[in-house]
C-alpha cells in the first residue's frame, strides 16, 4: 500500500500513496466527516449503489501511517520517510480489521479512523505474506459495525460493483464499475502473485488498497489490492472466498496462542439445502454455509465434552456460527479452563456441550476415558447458550451425585503450591468449595479447601473432568465397591477411597 515514488513505476503497482500533501488532505476530509450524513433522499435518487454504500460504509476504516524505507536492505541504514494511506474492513465487532499486508508492512504507527471520526492506534496481530493479507486490531470504544460478506466463486463478468476506500486521502470515497474478469493471475512483483484475482474496471487509486469491492446485493466480494500501471480501468481484487479462508486461519492462530479445543473443522456450502443459518457478520440467506467437524483430537476438551466427527457447529457461547470465520472469531479472547457452550447439530437433533478449554496446543488433558456419552437433546427453537447457561445443569449433577461444589485451581498457583509433585502430577486440580451433608464426599471426610487431582482413573484438572465423572458415576464398578481419590491437603498428597453408593 505504501509506494515509493523514487523507485520508479512498477508494471503492477500496489495501490499506495506516500504524498504528505494527501495525508494532510485526508486529515482534513476526516475532520469534515461530521458533515457527512446519509440523508433520506427521494426514491428516484436511491439505487443499489447508494444502498450498498449505506449498508457497509460504517464497516470501512481509513488507515494512515508512515514508513522509513531501508537502504540497501540493511536495518542500519534508514532512508526517506513516507506518509501513506490505505483502507481496512472490520470483520469483528471487537476491532479486528482485515487489510492488505502491503498497507501496513513496516509501518511504525498504524492510525485507523472509523466512519464516525474516532481515531485509534492499531496493532498488527497476524499476516499472510503469500496472499498479501493481514489482520490489525484496534481497541474500540464500543462494538463496531462489521462488513456484509458475500461470495466470489459465482461472480459473473459484466455484473456491477462498487469500491469504498481512501483514494489519495479522500476518505470513504465510492467508485463504481463492473467485473471485467475472474481467476486472473497477476504478477505484482518478484515476490507477490495474486493467483485468482478479480479483474474490475471500477476506478481504483492509491489509497484504495485493503478496501471492499461490493456487489449489487450490498455484499463484499473482494478486497481491492492492485492496479495495472499505465492503464485505465484495469484493477484487481483478492476474492472474498480466499479472504475468508485466510482470515479464519489467522484468527484461529491467534486463538490457539491461548487455548486448545481439539477440533478440526471445514466449511460446507449449503446454498442449495434447506438448513437455516445466520451470522453476526450479516451473511446473506442465499450465501449460507455449515461448519462441520472434520476430526476431534483424542482426549481433547472437545472429545471429552462429547463432540464428534460430522457434527455441525451452530453456536459457540454467544456467537452463532455460519462460516469458518465465525468459528475462529468466537474463540478469540477465551482463556485456558474457560467453560464455553458448543451447540451442535447431529443428525436431526441439536445438543449443547460445555467444553472446558485446554492449554495451547496440548494434545491430551485427561487419559483413559471411554467414549459414547450422549447429551440430552435441546428443545425446539434453537438458541446458542452461553457457558454460564450451560454450566449449572452439569454442576448440579456433580452436587447431587458426588456431593461437592468446586472451582478449577489456577495452574500457576497449583505449580507454586505443589512444585515437588509436578513430575508425577503436573496437570492441576479442582478446589473443593462446599460439601453436601450426607453425600459420598462427606462420608469420606472430604473438606472445603482440599485440592482433588484425581478420581478413579481420571485426572480432575477442569470442570469438564469432574462433570464427566459425575455423568458416568453410575456405570463404575470395582471389586471393593469403592474408587480412589487423590487430593492435596495442607500441602501433602493423600489417597483415600470413596464408596460408589
Amino acid at each position: 500500500m505504501f509506494y515509493n515514488r523514487s523507485t520508479g513505476a512498477m508494471f503492477f503497482t500496489r495501490i499506495d500513496c506516500f504524498f504528505v500533501v494527501f495525508f494532510l488532505i485526508a486529515c482534513g476530509m476526516i475532520s469534515m466527516l461530521s458533515d457527512i450524513v446519509l440523508v433520506c433522499a427521494s426514491e428516484s435518487r436511491s439505487n443499489w449503489a447508494t444502498k450498498a454504500y449505506e449498508r457497509n460504509c460504517n464497516a470501512v476504516v481509513c488507515i494512515q501511517g508512515d514508513k522509513v524505507e531501508e537502504l540497501n536492505n540493511s536495518s542500519k541504514d534508514t532512508g526517506k520517510s513516507y506518509n501513506g494511506m490505505g483502507t481496512g474492513i472490520i470483520i469483528d465487532e471487537r476491532g479486528y480489521i482485515v487489510t492488505n499486508f502491503h498497507v501496513v508492512e513496516g509501518i511504525r504507527k498504524i492510525q485507523v479512523t472509523t466512519f464516525d471520526r474516532n481515531v485509534y492506534t492499531a496493532n498488527l496481530v497476524a499476516r499472510d505474506t503469500e496472499t498479501d493479507l493481514a489482520i490489525i486490531k484496534i481497541n474500540a470504544r464500543q462494538p463496531l459495525k462489521t462488513i456484509t460478506l458475500g461470495r466470489s466463486h459465482d461472480l459473473i463478468p459484466g455484473e456491477s460493483c462498487i469500491a469504498i476506500g481512501n483514494p489519495y486521502g479522500y476518505a470513504f470515497s465510492l467508485t463504481d464499475g463492473r467485473i471485467s474478469g475472474i481467476d486472473r493471475e497477476v504478477d505484482v512483483n518478484d515476490s507477490l502473485v495474486y493467483r485468482v484475482a478479480i479483474q474490475t474496471n471500477t476506478e481504483i487509486n492509491p489509497g484504495n488498497s485493503g478496501g471492499p469491492l461490493i456487489n449489487v446485493d450490498g455484499e463484499m466480494i473482494g478486497i481491492n489490492a492492485a492496479i495495472r500501471q499505465g492503464a485505465a480501468g484495469i484493477a484487481f481484487a483478492i476474492p472474498i472466498d480466499q479472504v475468508v479462508d485466510v482470515a479464519a486461519k489467522l484468527l484461529g492462530e491467534i486463538a490457539e496462542q491461548s487455548i486448545s479445543h481439539g477440533l478440526n473443522v471445514y466449511q460446507e456450502d449449503r446454498e442449495n439445502k434447506n438448513d437455516s443459518f445466520s451470522s453476526s457478520l450479516s451473511l446473506p440467506r442465499g450465501n449460507q454455509f455449515a461448519v462441520v467437524v472434520e476430526s476431534v483430537g483424542s482426549n481433547s476438551p472437545a472429545a471429552e465434552a462429547g463432540i464428534e466427527k460430522g457434527d455441525i457447529i451452530k453456536g459457540i457461547g454467544q456467537y452463532t456460527i455460519a462460516n469458518k470465520l465465525d468459528f475462529s472469531r468466537a474463540l478469540i479472547d477465551l482463556k485456558f479452563r474457560d467453560d464455553i457452550a458448543f451447540s451442535v447439530q447431529r443428525n436431526s437433533e441439536t445438543f449443547d456441550f460445555a467444553v472446558s478449554l485446554g492449554q495451547p496446543r496440548e494434545n491430551q488433558l485427561v487419559g483413559n476415558r471411554s467414549r459414547g456419552n450422549m447429551p440430552k437433546p435441546m428443545g425446539a427453537g434453537f438458541a446458542p447458550k452461553t457457558a454460564a447457561q450451560a454450566k449449572p445443569n452439569l454442576d448440579d449433577l456433580v452436587w447431587e451425585t458426588l456431593g461437592f461444589r468446586y472451582t478449577p485451581m489456577l495452574l500457576e498457583e497449583y505449580k507454586r503450591m505443589f512444585s515437588e509433585y509436578l513430575s508425577d502430577r503436573p496437570h492441576g486440580g479442582v478446589v473443593v468449595k462446599a460439601v453436601r451433608e450426607g453425600s459420598l464426599m462427606a462420608k469420606t471426610n472430604i473438606m472445603p479447601g482440599d485440592v482433588i487431582v484425581g478420581i478413579h482413573e481420571w485426572v480432575t484438572m477442569s470442570q469438564n473432568d469432574v462433570r464427566y465423572v459425575a455423568t458416568y458415576w453410575h456405570t463404575f464398578k470395582t471389586p471393593k465397591g469403592t474408587v480412589e481419590i487423590e487430593l492435596f491437603r495442607d500441602g501433602q498428597l493423600y489417597v483415600t477411597e470413596i464408596p460408589l453408593k
